[in-house]
This record gives C-alpha cells, sequence and structure tokens, in this order.
C-alpha cells in the first residue's frame, strides 16, 4: 500500500482488511480528509456506494483512500467492531486502536484469545492466508465483518488458489446476513497467463476504478526513465566458457547418485536424496549462467552453511532434505572445481583486481551490472534496488557486490521474505535493513520478488532487473520502487536472446492495452455465487474448500507421532481413468485411514483436491481433527499448554497461588447458649504416657457439644520432644460431664487464662488482668470446645472437672479488682514470703506462676529450697545478693528468706513437625533458683505439671481438627458411592496433608502411586474408547483428563480444597475458644487481608490466619491431592475403589470387555506378515505365549516399514507405557517403604524411562525382531547395542552413542500387546515386569538426571548454569556454560535430539566438577538403596477379574474398515534393488521387445480391478499411468514416449511406440518397444507395459512386502 502525502509504512508482504460492528460513538480528532487530494475524495465517496478495486501505481496514495474508507465507516468499526489494515498509516491518520498480526502470532491458537482481541482492537492488520485460517476454522465468522480491505488485490484470481481467491469464493456467499464492503488496491489487476479484468472483478464482487484525470495524477507522481542495457550472449555451445563446469558438475552428481544405488532400505530418504541432488545442481548451473564461476563458488558456500530446510529454501526445493552428508559432497567438490579458476598461485583471488574482472569468473550479465553500478558510484545520495527472481541469486549476488573494492561506495544487503526459510531473515531483521537503507546507511538492496511490493522509499532513484520480469505485474510493480524524480528503471537484456529483445516492449503494449480497457468499461458487476467444493462442521460452523484441504491434509499428517526416521506424509498417485483423472492417498500408518480415492476429475490437481477434501471429512468422522477441523494439538479449547508445576519458571508465585477457606470440622463448632441453664457435653479424657515416665502431667480432659465420630474418639498421637523423649497421648470417651451457667462461665474463663500464659503472657504482666464475665458470645469463636484441669475420684473410678484447680487459679490477685486487692488479709509473717508484689502465703507461692521484671521471664514455682537464701553462693563465684545488684541493680532487702525452686515458663512448639522438637534442654528437668522478693505472683495453683500438659494440647488439637477434617471427607465420600467406606480416615488424612505440613506422614508417596495409577486408567479408557486415534492425540487427550489444570477443575467443582492441610502447625495462630481470631474477615475485608504480596513466596510457610481460616493454595497442590486420594483407594481397598472415586469427581475411566475383544480380534490383519518375523523365538523372548498373534507382529512394526497394511506399534506403545508406568511405582512403592517421596519420585522417574526400557530391548535383542525401512535406524539400533553389551571398562573409555527411541518403544509395544492378549490381566504382566525389574535398578547405572544433577550442583554452590541450543542440519548443538565465583565451566555436544544433547552436555560439565571434587553433600541415590532393606514386591490394589479373548467376537464392519487394507495386496511399490542386478547389457541404453503377458500378469490386473472396484473406483490404472508412479517414486525423470515407427498402408496404418528411461543411479537408459497397433495410444501403452516387464524382471520393481 502507499501514503498520501507522507511517507506510507513498510509492508514486506500481501496483507488484508477487515472489521466488524461497534457502539461507541466517539468522533476521531485526526481527519484524514484534510490532507486528502482530489482524486482521492472521489474514488473513496465510490467506495461507500459499492465494491470498487482502486487501480493506481505506486506512490499514488492507494492507502490514503483506505484510511477515508475506515474514517467514513467508522460508526460501523468502531468497537466492538474490528478493522484489519496496515497498521502505523492508521495509526497515523486517524483513531483507531489498531493491531498487528502475523503467522507467528502465538496468541491466536485459542479461540478465546482471538476473542480477547476482538475487544482490544478495533482495526487489524494480518496476512490474507491468516485470515483465511480464521475464517476456514472459525475463529471470527464474516458477517461480523464490515471493511474488508485487499492490498495487491491483483493475486485474486480464480485458478490461483491464493488466500483472497478463497475467501471470497467460499465465505462471501449469498446466503451471509450481512457481507462487509469489499475495496481492493492494485497497482496491476491483470496478473498472470490467462488473467482478465473480468474475472478480477467477479471474484472480487467489485468493479475497477482510477483516475480518470491522469494530468492531477502527473502532479504527485514522477515516472521513472526506462532504459535498456544489452550484455553480449554467453557464446554457442561449443565456445560457453562454462561447457567444461557443465560437464564436470554433470560427473559430480551422476557419481553421487551412483552412491544411492546401494542403499535400499530406507526409500523416503532416497527419493528425496535425488531430488535435493538434481535441485542443487540445476540451482548451480543456474548461478554459474547468470554471475559466473565467483558467484557459484559462493552459492556453494552459502548452501554448505545452511542446514537442510534452510537450503530446501534457498534453492526453492519441497520436501525434507534426504541425505544431508551426500549433498553437501557434491557442493565441496564443486567448489574445488570452481576454485580453480579463481586462484592465483594457489591463493584466493582478490576481487578488488581488474584482471579478475572477466569470463569465466564473471558473467557478461554481471559485468554489465558492474558496469551501470560503477557508473552510478559518485552520484550523490543514490540509492538502488536490484530485482532477482531467485533467493540463492540474491545471496550470491549481494556477497559478489560487497567484496568488490572499487565499488565500496555501493553499501549492500539482500532482502528476501521472511518466509523463504533464511535464518538471519526474521521480520524483525528485515525491518532493520530496511531502515538502514531509507536512513541512507544501506544504498543497495538486493531483493527477491518481496521487494516488488509495498516498500515505499521515497528516495530510491534507480531500479535494476537483473533477472526479467515474469509478468506485466511485475513490470509495474517493481517500476513504482523508483520514487524520486528523474529516476532510472533499467534491464538488464540478452542481445542474443530475441524473446528478451522483445519483453519489455510486450509489458509496454500490455500496459497501455490495460490502462485503455479500463478507462473504457462501463459494465456493472454481477454477484456469482461460486460452486466451490467444501465441506462444513454443523455445529460449529468450521468450513475447508477442496483447495484449503491440500495443506491441511499435510499439516495433519506432519502433527502425527514421528522421529528422525519417519517423516510421516501423504503419497499422492495418479491413474487414468475412463471418466477422468483419479487421484490415490496413502496416508501414514500412524493416522486412522490408510487409503482415499478421488472421483474422477478433469485435471491431476482437481482430482488431488478432491481427495484431500474425502480426507479431512473422514479424519473429522473419525475424530482425528476437531469441530474447528483442527488438529488436536492446535484446537484453541484444548489446555494443554494451562498445566503447571511447581518447577514452571514462566509463572510467578504468586499467579501459582489461590485464596481458599478451610473446613472447620462439625464436631467442634457445635455451640451452646446462654439461654441453656445446663449444658450437657462430651468428656474425653486426654490420657498421657511420657518415655521415659520422669515428667508429671496435670490430667485434661476435652469437652464438647457434638461426639467425635468413632474414627477419632479414640485418637492416639505419639509427640517427640527433645533427647529422644516423647509422650504418647490418647482420648479416651469418658461419658457426658453436665455444667451449669456459673461451671461453664468458670470453664470458659479458666481456658482463656491458660490461652493467655501460653501464647500471651505479656498480658499477665501489668499488676491487674481482667478475663470478663460475659458468655461465650462475645468471644467470636469459630471452634467450641473446652479444655479443662480433671481429676480422678478413686473411690467412685470416675473422673470430673477440677473445680477446685479451676476457681483456686481464677481467684488469684491479679484477676482481682484493686479494690479486693487491698482488702485482703496479709497472712502470718511465718507462713509467708515478702515478694515484689507484696507479701504472699508459702502455699499459695508453691505451685503457682510468677513473674520476674528483672529477668522479663515467667516461672514455674514448684518449691522452697529452705537451705538457700539471698546469701548463698551463686554459681560459685559471688552470691546472690551481689549478683543481682551487679547483673540487673536490684537490692534484696530480704536476703534471709529461702530461694525460690523455679522452672521457666515454656515456648509453645510445633510437637507435630517431622524430627521433633528443637528446643535445646538436658535429660534431667532444669530449675533455677530465684530470691522470692524479685517474683511478682501471678496466678496460684498453676502448676508446672498443668503448665506440661497444656505444650501437648494445642498439638494435640490441631491433629484432632485434622483428623474431622478427614473423617467428614471420607463419610461424604460413602455417601457418594459405596466404595468410600473402605478407606481410612488416617489414610485420608495423609491425602489431605502437603509436605509443606512438615509431618511424619504426606501425600506425596501417595500422589506417586495415585499419578501412575491415574495414568494407567485413563489411558486404557482412552485407547479403547478411540480406536481411531493415534499415538501422539491419545496422548495429549490423556493429558488433558490427568493435567494439573484439569484435576484442579475437577476438585474445586467438588469442593475438595476446603479439606487440604497444607500449613504447619503455628502455635502462635492456635485459636479456640478464649483465644478468637484477631483478624476479621469479611466480604469487605478479604481482599485487604488476603492481598496478593500476603502470598507466601519463595518456599515461606507464613500466612495470615484469618477468622474464616482462609489460606494461599499452590493450585498445583490440590491437584496432587486428587492423585494422593487416588492413590489412598488403590492402597486402602484397589483398583474398584479407586475407579468409583475418579467417576465421582468426573473422569471415566470404564470400558467394556467386547472393546478389548473387538481390538484383539481385529489385530488377525497382521498375520500377513508372520512370514517376515519369528514368532516362537519371539515369543520365547517376551515370555508369553500369544493368543492373538496379530498383536505380536504389530508390537514390533516401524511406522516407516512400507507394508500397506495400515498400523503400527505406537497405539501399543501408548497403552504399555502407562501399564509398565504402574507396574514399576508399584514395585518401587512396596520393594522401598523407607524411601522419602522425593527419593521414590526420582527412582520411578529413572525406572520408567525411554533409557531403562532400551537396554532391556538390547539384552534381548528385540531390535533384531522389528520390522522398518530406514537404513539410519538399523545403524542406531546396533551402534547402541553394541555399546551397550560392550564391558564396563570399555564404555568408560568412549562416549555413548544416542539412544534410540524405538528400542523403548518395543518393550512398551511388546507390555502394551501382552496386556491386551491376556484380557487385561495384570498379574501376568507383573510377572514380567519382575523379570527385569533387577536389571533396570542397577546400581551401576542409577543416577540423576545429568541435568537435574548439575542444576542442583549449581543451587548448592550458588552457580548459575545455561544451555544455548541452536539447530544446524537437523542437529542440535548444546553449549553448556556453568558461572560462579571462580568458577567457569564449558561444554559443547551435538545431537538429532535437542533434549539428548543437553544432556550429554551437562553430563560433561559433571564430569569436570567430579574431578575437581565439586559433589553434593546429600546422600546419593545409589548409596541410599544400598542401605535400604528391600521389601516383598507387590502389585498393589488390582482386584480385576481379566476378560476372556479367545472366544471369537462379531466385529462390526465400521470398526473394521480402517484397519483393513483398502487397495490391492500387488500394488507396485518401486525400491532401489539390494544387491546391483548383473549387468546383461553393457551399452548403457538398454533395448527390448514387450513380451506377451502371462497369465500371471494377467491374473495381478484382474485382482488389480476387481480390488478397485471394491474400494468404489471405476476402473485400473493405465501402464502408462503405473509406470509414471514407478518414475515418480524413484526420483527418476518422467518415461519419453516416441512414435518410432508406422507400418501398413494408410488405411490399416499402424503406429510402434518407445519408451525410454533414465535410471541416474545407474548411468542407465532403458528403451522398450511395444509391439504395432492401430491406436497411438493402444501402442504407447503396449510400450509401457514392456518397460515394467522388464523393470520386474531386472530387479528394479519388487512386490510388496
Amino acid at each position: 500500500m502507499d501514503g498520501g502525502d507522507g511517507p506510507a509504512p513498510t509492508i514486506d508482504e500481501k496483507i488484508s482488511t477487515l472489521s466488524l460492528n461497534g457502539d461507541e460513538e466517539k468522533e476521531p480528532e485526526k481527519d484524514p480528509r484534510k490532507i486528502a487530494r482530489k482524486y482521492q475524495l472521489d474514488l473513496c465517496r465510490k467506495a461507500l456506494d459499492e465494491n470498487i478495486i482502486v487501480y493506481l501505481e505506486t506512490g499514488c496514495g492507494k492507502t490514503h483512500i483506505a484510511v477515508l474508507l475506515m474514517h467514513e465507516m467508522r460508526d460501523r468499526i468502531k468497537k466492538p467492531q474490528k478493522n484489519i489494515c496496515q497498521a502505523k498509516v492508521i495509526q497515523d491518520s486517524t483513531d483507531f486502536k489498531v493491531g498487528m498480526f502475523s503467522g507467528g502470532s502465538k496468541h491466536w491458537k485459542r479461540h478465546h484469545d482471538w476473542e480477547k482481541e476482538m475487544e482490544k482492537y478495533e482495526v487489524f492488520v494480518m496476512t490474507p492466508q491468516l485470515l483465511l485460517l480464521r475464517l476456514c476454522h472459525c475463529f471470527i465468522r464474516i458477517e461480523l465483518i464490515s471493511l474488508l480491505i485487499f492490498d495487491e488485490c491483483h493475486y485474486a484470481q480464480l485458478d490461483s488458489g491464493h488466500p483472497y481467491a478463497e475467501i471470497m469464493k467460499v465465505f462471501y456467499k449469498n446466503d451471509v446476513t450481512k457481507l462487509p464492503r469489499i475495496f481492493g488496491m492494485t497497482a496491476s489487476p491483470k496478473f498472470g497467463k490467462g488473467a482478465t479484468l473480468n474475472t478480477l472483478e467477479t471474484l472480487l464482487n467489485a468493479k475497477v476504478y482510477s483516475v480518470e484525470n491522469k494530468e492531477e495524477l502527473e502532479q504527485f507522481v514522477a515516472s521513472p526513465q526506462v532504459k535498456i542495457y544489452y550484455y553480449g550472449p554467453a557464446g554457442s555451445s561449443s565456445s560457453c566458457p562454462y561447457t567444461s563446469y557443465f560437464i564436470k558438475l554433470e560427473e559430480i552428481k551422476n557419481q553421487c547418485m551412483s552412491t544411492l544405488s546401494g542403499k535400499t532400505d530406507d526409500y523416503a530418504s532416497l527419493k528425496s536424496t535425488k531430488k535435493m541432488l538434481r535441485r542443487l545442481h540445476s540451482n548451480l548451473i543456474f548461478c554459474m549462467e547468470s554471475l559466473g564461476i565467483w558467484g557459484a563458488v559462493q552459492a556453494c558456500r552459502i548452501l554448505l552453511k545452511g542446514d537442510g530446510s534452510e537450503r530446501n529454501e534457498l534453492i526453492e526445493a519441497e520436501g525434507s532434505g534426504g541425505d544431508s552428508s551426500l549433498c553437501n559432497k557434491y557442493l565441496g567438490q564443486a567448489v574445488s572445481v570452481f576454485a580453480c579458476d579463481c586462484m592465483e598461485d594457489g591463493i584466493e583471488a582478490d576481487l578488488c583486481s581488474v584482471e579478475v574482472l572477466k569470463e569465466p569468473c564473471f558473467s557478461r550479465k554481471l559485468l554489465r551490472l558492474i558496469e551501470i553500478l560503477s557508473s552510478f558510484r559518485l552520484k550523490p545520495n543514490v540509492k538502488c534496488i536490484i530485482f532477482v527472481n531467485r533467493i540463492v541469486i540474491a545471496r550470491s549476488l549481494s556477497c559478489v557486490l560487497q567484496n568488490l573494492d572499487f565499488l565500496s561506495s555501493w553499501k549492500c544487503d539482500f532482502l528476501v521474505g521472511v518466509h523463504s526459510g533464511v535464518k538471519s531473515m526474521s521480520r524483525k531483521n528485515m525491518n532493520i535493513i530496511l531502515e538502514k537503507f531509507r536512513s541512507g546507511e544501506l544504498n543497495l538492496l538486493v531483493a527477491t520478488q518481496v521487494g516488488e511490493e509495498g516498500l515505499d522509499i521515497q528516495t530510491c532513484c534507480l531500479v535494476i532487473r537483473f533477472d526479467l520480469p515474469e509478468t506485466v505485474a511485475s513490470f509495474i510493480q517493481s517500476r513504482g520502487r523508483a520514487r524520486m524524480p528523474q529516476s532510472e528503471y533499467a534491464f538488464l537484456v540478452d542481445s542474443g536472446n530475441q524473446n528478451e529483445l522483445n519483453l519489455i516492449e510486450n509489458f509496454r503494449k500490455d500496459e497501455e492495452k490495460m490502462n485503455a480497457e479500463i478507462a473504457s468499461r462501463t459494465s456493472s458487476v454481477t454477484f456469482v455465487d461460486f460452486d466451490e467444493r467444501t465441506y462444513k462442521v454443523a455445529s460449529t460452523g468450521a468450513t475447508i474448500s477442496s483447495g484449503y484441504s491440500v495443506s491441511l491434509l499435510h499439516h495433519y499428517c506432519s502433527k502425527l507421532p514421528h522421529d528422525e526416521y519417519f517423516n510421516p506424509q501423504p503419497k499422492f498417485s495418479y491413474f487414468d481413468d475412463v471418466e477422468g483423472r483419479v487421484c490415490s492417498i496413502t496416508l501414514p500408518c500412524n493416522a486412522p485411514i490408510l487409503e482415499i480415492i478421488s472421483s474422477p476429475q478433469s485435471s491431476t490437481e482437481s482430482a488431488k483436491r478432491d481427495a484431500c477434501l474425502k480426507a479431512c471429512k473422514e479424519l473429522h468422522k473419525l475424530g482425528a481433527l476437531t469441530d474447528c477441523l483442527l488438529p488436536y494439538q492446535d484446537d484453541g479449547d484444548e489446555e494443554l499448554e494451562l498445566d503447571f508445576s511447581d518447577s514452571e519458571v514462566s509463572e510467578d508465585e504468586i499467579s501459582r497461588c489461590e485464596l481458599h477457606e478451610m473446613l472447620v470440622p462439625a464436631a467442634l463448632k457445635e455451640p451452646w447458649t446462654d439461654l441453656e441453664t445446663s449444658v450437657s457435653l462430651h468428656f474425653y479424657f486426654v490420657r498421657f504416657c511420657p518415655h521415659p515416665a520422669d515428667r508429671l502431667y496435670k490430667k485434661f480432659g476435652l469437652f464438647l457439644k457434638a461426639p467425635l465420630p468413632g474414627e477419632a474418639e479414640r485418637m492416639k498421637l505419639d509427640l517427640p520432644l527433645a533427647h529422644g523423649r516423647s509422650v504418647m497421648t490418647e482420648l479416651v470417651p469418658s461419658g457426658v460431664a453436665k455444667f451449669d451457667k456459673d461451671e461453664i462461665l468458670l470453664a470458659q474463663n479458666f481456658q482463656k487464662m491458660s490461652l493467655k500464659v501460653i501464647l500471651d503472657r505479656s498480658e499477665f504482666i501489668p499488676e491487674y488482668v481482667s478475663l470478663g464475665k460475659s458468655g461465650f458470645s462475645s468471644l467470636g469463636s469459630s471452634t467450641f470446645y473446652l479444655l479443662l484441669p480433671v481429676v480422678r475420684h478413686e473411690y467412685k473410678s470416675t473422673m470430673t472437672v477440677d473445680w477446685k484447680l479451676v476457681k483456686r487459679c481464677l481467684s488469684s490477685p491479679i484477676f482481682r479488682s484493686r479494690g479486693d486487692a487491698r482488702d485482703s488479709v496479709i497472712p502470718h509473717w511465718n507462713n509467708h514470703l515478702e515478694l515484689a508484689n507484696g507479701p504472699h502465703n508459702i502455699n499459695d507461692v508453691i505451685n503457682s506462676l510468677v513473674y520476674a521484671p528483672c529477668k522479663d521471664t515467667f516461672f514455674f514455682i514448684s518449691d522452697v529450697v529452705p537451705e538457700k537464701n539471698g546469701n548463698s553462693l551463686y554459681k560459685d563465684s559471688t552470691n546472690h545478693k551481689e549478683h543481682y545488684f551487679k547483673t540487673f541493680g536490684v537490692h534484696l532487702l530480704h536476703p534471709d528468706q529461702p530461694l525460690l525452686k523455679a522452672k521457666q515458663l515454656f515456648c509453645l512448639d510445633n510437637l507435630l513437625r517431622k524430627g521433633g522438637n528443637s528446643e535445646s534442654r538436658g535429660k534431667e528437668e532444669h530449675f533455677v533458683e530465684l530470691p522470692p522478693e524479685i517474683c511478682q505472683l501471678k496466678i496460684i495453683g498453676f502448676s508446672k505439671d498443668i503448665g506440661s500438659s497444656l505444650s501437648l494440647l494445642p498439638s494435640i488439637m490441631h491433629r484432632l481438627e485434622s483428623l474431622l477434617v478427614a473423617i467428614e471427607l471420607k463419610n461424604r465420600l460413602s455417601a457418594s458411592f459405596p466404595e468410600g467406606a473402605e478407606v481410612s480416615a488416617d489414610r485420608v488424612l495423609e491425602a489431605l496433608t502437603t509436605e509443606k505440613c512438615n509431618e511424619w506422614f504426606s501425600l506425596e508417596r501417595l500422589e506417586v502411586l495415585g499419578d501412575a495409577f491415574l495414568k494407567f486408567a485413563v489411558g486404557r479408557h482412552l485407547f479403547l474408547l478411540h480406536d481411531t486415534l493415534d499415538e501422539g492425540q491419545l496422548t495429549r487427550k490423556r493429558s488433558n483428563l490427568v493435567n494439573n489444570s484439569n484435576l484442579l477443575k475437577l476438585a474445586t467443582m467438588s469442593k475438595l480444597q476446603v479439606y487440604i492441610r497444607d500449613n504447619s502447625f503455628d502455635p502462635r495462630q492456635f485459636f479456640a475458644l478464649g483465644r478468637p481470631c484477631s483478624v476479621i474477615c469479611s466480604e469487605e475485608t478479604e481482599t485487604i487481608v488476603h492481598s496478593r504480596e500476603s502470598c507466601p513466596k519463595n518456599g515461606s510457610n507464613i500466612q495470615v490466619r484469618c477468622s474464616k481460616g482462609h489460606h494461599w493454595l499452590h493450585k498445583k497442590t490440590i491437584a496432587d491431592v486428587v492423585e494422593a486420594l487416588v492413590g489412598a483407594f488403590i492402597v486402602e481397598s484397589g483398583f474398584k475403589a479407586a475407579t468409583a472415586f475418579l467417576k465421582w469427581i468426573g473422569i471415566q475411566v470404564n470400558f467394556e470387555a467386547s472393546q478389548v475383544s473387538n481390538i484383539c480380534s481385529a489385530s488377525t490383519i497382521f498375520r500377513q506378515l508372520d512370514a517376515k518375523v519369528d514368532i516362537t523365538a519371539l515369543e520365547k523372548l517376551v515370555g508369553h505365549p500369544f493368543v492373538h498373534k496379530g498383536l505380536l507382529v504389530q508390537a514390533f512394526l516401524h511406522p516407516s516399514y512400507n507394508h500397506h497394511l495400515g498400523g503400527c506399534y505406537q497405539r501399543l506403545e501408548f497403552l504399555g507405557d502407562a501399564v509398565l508406568d504402574y507396574l514399576i511405582t508399584s514395585y518401587l512403592y512396596s520393594v522401598y517403604p523407607k524411601l522419602t517421596p522425593g527419593q521414590l519420585t526420582d527412582l520411578r522417574s529413572f525406572s520408567v524411562c525411554n533409557n531403562s526400557f532400551a537396554a532391556i530391548a538390547a539384552h534381548r535383542s528385540f531390535h533384531e525382531f522389528l520390522l522398518y525401512d530406514s537404513s539410519t535406524l538399523c545403524e542406531s539400533m546396533n551402534k547402541y547395542v553394541d555399546f551397550i553389551r560392550s564391558n564396563a571398562s570399555e564404555k568408560r573409555l568412549v562416549e555413548g552413542p544416542s539412544c534410540p527411541k524405538v528400542l523403548g518403544d518395543l518393550v512398551e509395544a511388546s507390555v502394551g500387546a501382552i496386556f491386551l492378549d491376556t484380557g487385561f490381566d495384570l498379574n501376568r504382566v507383573w510377572k514380567m515386569v519382575l523379570s527385569f525389574m533387577d536389571p533396570v535398578i542397577s546400581f551401576s547405572k542409577l543416577q540423576l538426571h545429568p541435568v537435574r544433577e548439575l542444576q542442583e550442583l549449581c543451587q548448592f554452590y550458588n552457580w548459575k548454569a545455561e544451555f544455548p541450543l541452536s539447530k544446524k542440519d537437523g542437529m542440535f548443538t548444546v553449549e553448556a556454560k556453568v558461572t560462579g565465583v571462580n568458577v567457569c565451566a564449558t561444554a559443547c555436544a551435538a545431537n538429532r535430539n535437542g533434549k539428548a544433547a543437553k544432556r550429554m552436555a551437562a553430563q560433561k560439565i559433571i564430569g569436570t566438577f567430579k574431578a575437581q571434587d565439586y559433589k553434593l553433600k546429600s546422600e546419593s541415590l545409589e548409596e541410599v538403596l544400598k542401605s535400604t532393606r528391600k521389601m516383598k514386591a507387590k502389585l498393589i490394589g488390582y482386584d480385576e477379574a481379566s476378560i476372556d479373548v479367545t472366544a471369537p467376537v462379531a466385529i462390526p464392519k465400521e470398526k473394521l474398515k480402517s484397519q483393513e487394507p483398502s487397495r490391492s495386496q500387488l500394488n507396485l511399490k518401486v525400491h532401489p534393488i539390494i544387491e546391483e542386478p548383473k549387468k546383461i547389457f553393457s551399452p548403457s541404453i538398454r533395448s527390448m521387445r514387450n513380451p506377451q503377458p502371462s497369465v500371471e500378469a494377467q491374473g495381478s490386473q484382474s485382482i488389480a480391478s476387481t480390488e478397485s472396484n471394491q474400494l468404489g473406483g471405476s476402473s485400473k490404472k493405465t501402464a502408462r499411468s503405473r509406470l509414471y508412479e514407478v518414475c515418480a517414486a524413484n526420483s527418476w525423470k518422467h518415461p519419453t514416449f516416441e512414435c518410432c515407427d508406422e507400418t501398413g498402408p494408410s488405411h490399416l496404418r499402424k503406429f510402434i511406440f518407445k519408451v525410454s528411461i533414465d535410471i541416474e543411479e545407474d548411468s542407465d537408459v532403458i528403451v522398450a518397444f511395444g509391439e504395432p497397433h492401430p491406436r497411438k495410444k493402444e501402442a504407447a501403452e503396449h510400450a509401457a507395459e514392456g518397460a515394467i516387464w522388464y523393470l520386474k524382471s531386472a530387479g528394479y520393481l519388487h512386490e510388496l512386502k
């Protein structure tokens, strides 16, 4: 697009404009009409009335007309409507909210994200391909678009397949309720052969308009001077300076081709390598002719630098690059050939020397270009664009020009499209180059077609067509780049080529004719509803056309499971039918359908589109494509990327947390009221049994309104104390106790006092403390229970509340009013002690709580020490009197008083914490001696025995609360499904308790087991339910069900989060009746109390506790609890109970027995390959005699194997992976019960990894039975197996080869096959797993993943680790680097797998650090296992009955449809021969006559015909069609048919045809002659039959495997 008066924005590819409806009325401040030209306003008015196409040359301001149109339509475009166009010019000229989108916009993946973008922007700038995709997959509907602007709309050709054409033909329909206004812009309405103005207008439903007054245009737009520069021809073929190079390059190519003849097992690679060699060869020839030897050398070097994908794009080749080493060999030898003439005395020539500037180093064409550039180089502020047609020419020419010193005034770079595959040409780099060109930092660009359109560079004054334009549109577009007055538009023309001489003049005439036609047009456009073949999904409206279906099918195949040995692609073959051309598509073996055949069509392209549309339709019906017609991983509604984990770095700590309310158990919160004259409370005696029994604990009881459930009423809890001491506690139901109103008040006040003493002791420092006299209602507690001292009545054998003690404590002076305290009677001096707060009876002081102000400490007084007083020695150095004076400045006025034996008041601790009490104290109870007069008496009768009991009670109540929560969840589950009662409350509590609680148990071990079962059960269910989905889709479906995101959603829907215990017990936040929570939380204050900043960070476990019990929970924690509950049901009950729980929470894992039988029976199709596999030997290796031997064959069928049956081992691998995961987890869980959850997880990760299974496959020689067609796979497997089998000393000396994933896959597929064949009898599979578990867990191999080990090492030493990754030629290279204080280590590793390369690099650095004695201080897993006692292995939880799969089952025909071969088993498939055949003919041209067809051949033809009819086809393929297929399949040139003779008189004329086939790899030309026939078609057919017969007999053609 071009701007108006100001500079227009950069545009590097075709873009479109769309808009949608709005309701906000706000007049924009910017008015583009102010700077508009008259003709722009005139054309805008026309666009308001009808759809139009504006035809104006570059620089005439087409973009500004589009801006004017949007401004006039602003009421329809403003939010919530949207519009799409060129971003910068719209933002500069209007107030629209503009968003720009390209093909890499990741946020377009989901429909939800697109809806957000629709709300955000009003105008959208995007490529037409992107808009087409959004329409096809129903991200947006066309009726929501108000204005659709097509820039460079000449690409909209009826048969072009361009996105513009697809959008109009498929979506711009009469039946749409509201169609957008169309505004097209072009500098050349005619584009390509056969293009007319009528077709463009018809397709876009718009009329072409231009400016009638050309004089007005000339005021604004300067036309460049067209100038032609001639260069001489290279000469005749005999005198051409490049002839010798042509011959040498041809020889090199043929040598490389010949090396391929012995490689026959990797057919796909062979074919692509041939194609790549031919393409490389033709491009080098082209470079040599265009640029000369120097240009060809640069091209070789550029091609050698790029990886396979970049090389493909450089030479504009399709498909994969094949054998890159052979291509590199060809390029390397080519460089050596070219370099011979570019050397002087063995040194590469200097390009700036004049002597070099001649043929053959420089072509005449290039010399002429250099001459032009030399003539312009001294002109000031000159800028030039050189246009070429090929990417490789652009890069090579740029390189040559940069190195010519005498052209140093030209600062040169190249410009190619961002989709060119050139790694350096990203969108960002492209914009940087253009900005440099604008600013003058660069003044010469060598550009491909991408530079013809959208570049608005006002100062460009020279445009050179190095390669001539191919169309009149290209001629006009590139001319528009010369914008300066007196600019030059130059053409390089071969003076010896008449076509080139005429081309420029023809382009001028075509342009004049087009202008005249537009000026004279008066007809209106008639709306045409194109009858385009489409497939539409009724539920979503997603629609694809036959044209788009081709790319969609390729995209679907690319998403199928693949590896470096198998690249899934659709294969197309064609044959002639009576009614037309027919296309047959063979899909990869892991697709749900094998073959699709089109209806007969008029052309090959139409047949291909028809077949692809049918294939997409079938894939959707089978569930392989979603209702948005996308592969599952591309579907916007799939939420794979929403998964989360604790190790995730992209999501911060806060965003991973959610605020949830903790459940308060019903048994603890049932209140009593003030209205009750007496209250009956259930009484539970708390028994303390200390070990050793050297301490006294006051008896206490728990009193609450509701009875405790049966599983809690006798709760036992062992509380560890310091230095190995502990107290076993137990609740003992002791009946019901009655309280009157006064007793309830006394009890509440005693509890309030007790909690203040142990938690808020500072409140007792004042002289007077009020406990209050009100009832419970003002106490604001969420729980209602009492913890009171009790006393046993021996004569009654009962216990009651120790009311005497309660009243004595509450009668302490500190609780009396000041007046009451003064009136109290002072006891006789013989029975009293002088304390800091006055004289007190000695009996009141003993077993009381006192406070020493000088020490700011509370003490329990247990006795007096009559033999000691203030004059006694203090720590053998001084007496107490002197010590207190020197240390605290306290004068003892009564030093003769006996000292008090005191014990300091404890700090309440979490006794549930793993590791026990960390408080340091001696074995013996520690006492101190205090002078009475430094103590203030606080609570009479509050002895250290009471204190000892109170130190335990908060921990006991915390555990009781957690247990009651678990019981409530268990009761809820029991009410929902009967199996819920089969799990114990203790196990449920374990599943609800996270590691953050720091208790002796946590959910993590159960979570490991539950995770494995969830994967197994869901995997098995999906395997049976979706028998048409491939392994990748099954994996994604399973992930969507079992990932943390889904488990979180299901758990919160079931309100499981309220039961979770995720915080370590904090005694400071122990709240009960008498000590309510001070942080009041309500709807109004919740966001303030629990702001995001209060979320615990960096592993902190400190949270604000509020009155509602809110706490922050990690999302992953909630998901982990679901898995742990599954594990709890597995351990306590079994599979059935776990399955019932999963069903309750919303995950279906059920299946029917018939589903298993059907799959087993369907495997019989693979019995056709029995001859290829030694089934008896294989059954012995796997340890199972198969009932359905087809399952065993399928388990060893690699997807690369060309068997034409459909299917491979991948689905069995998916099933076996899930089975093995659970069985190995069960093994580890039972054998190593003492392992920590982290150690168990590490051991499980090691045991179920692919490398461990690969070692099993290697030792059992599974690879020898694998059916495959890949030489590289064979080589990789043999290398790895040899390494595994080598002795340990050899392994240490060399770095091992990478492990082919297929080896581990074989073990998983075998297990999956056995699991099916046994009718899901897990016990039988378990026995097999036991046989290889010990080899898997061998201490010599057991170690952490190298990357994780290195990360832990870096974390321990505070180092930084980096793993930058790069890719070239299909190889990933990782350059790992670790830096720290005085530490810097690097290592490099390369592998075809990026993860493997990272692992190898990490391993190297770890080796370096270990040699320097850097290592983790913690015990390694290997050392832990050596010291751990192994228990007996158990299959945990399996309680299912196996299914009888031996009985025959009637399989519905539609179920078998996708499994059966859908084409003739005799269909031709060509492979290069395994051994080179004996050369019967010495000449390079073989000639033969066609033999008579044999009976066998006739039979084959009839069979093929029959099967074709069964498929719905109407005819068989002709011999000519088959011969074309054979040549295409082997990458040979097309066969050449020629009428070589005619016989007989004119009325009985017969024709003899010969066919020639060029077999490049053998340097052979085969010529076959047919018999005479009266019709040429029949004669050619007969010759083709002879050629096929010979190819087969000579070993070039093989029967199907």
